[in-house]
């Protein structure tokens, strides 16, 4: 009766492999430029095998944001961990600096975000963004308001301070443009906390 489970691990062995291989080539060659004959010999299984799994090649990208997303979205990730760091926005550069190892780690990720913007119209990952809100008032309302002004809705200023971090990052790392602001990463989390705090009419 135990063999059971040694059946499934095979299986599960082989789309873990497929998906890793669709991710490397689907961030090189984007959604059209791969074949899913390229996937299936990257993966080292036969093309059969991947219709074992995924009913075709769009399939096997939703499947593969979504488990990144299953990732990213996990407790112990940095983002998580500095949402509750303290109420916002006393933790805003811990969101700056989660911001930076997090485009660090999920790279691929993004720029999987990206192929499906340029080449789906960004129809896998707009439920993403059409849910921020949701996600980020549910970290506020854990962590609390914090010192924030009454007439600023401290979700939305948290998404602004979160998104601004993001871009600066993607930028940096990810676009391979160094001290694009004319600083280092930990000045330019500050800067962008200074501002954020204090506006920047005098």
């Amino acid at each position: 009766m135990p063999a059971a489970p040694a059946k499934a691990a095979p299986r599960a062995t082989n789309a873990a492999a497929i998906l890793d291989a669709a991710n490397r080539l689907f961030c090189k060659k984007g959604f059209h430029g791969t074949s899913t004959r390229e996937v299936a010999e990257a993966a080292g299984v036969s093309l059969g095998n991947i219709y074992n799994h995924f009913k075709g090649k769009e399939e096997l990208f939703a499947a593969l944001l979504e488990r990144f997303e299953a990732e990213y979205f996990a407790p112990g990730q940095p983002m998580a961990q500095a949402f509750l760091d303290a109420p916002f926005p006393a933790n805003i550069e811990a969101i700056g600096r989660a911001s930076g190892q997090t485009v660090n780690k999920f790279a691929d990720y993004i720029l999987l975000i990206y192929v499906d913007v340029v080449e789906f119209q960004g129809r896998h990952i707009a439920k993403l963004f059409r849910e921020m809100r949701v996600r980020y008032a549910k970290h506020v309302a854990k962590a609390g308001r914090g010192a924030v002004a009454p007439d600023v809705d401290p979700v939305a200023a948290m998404m602004m301070v979160t998104l601004s971090y993001f871009n600066y990052f993607t930028v940096e790392k990810l676009f391979g443009v160094k001290n694009h602001f004319g600083m280092g990463d930990e000045e330019a989390i500050k800067a962008f906390a200074r501002i954020f705090r204090r506006g920047v009419e005098r």
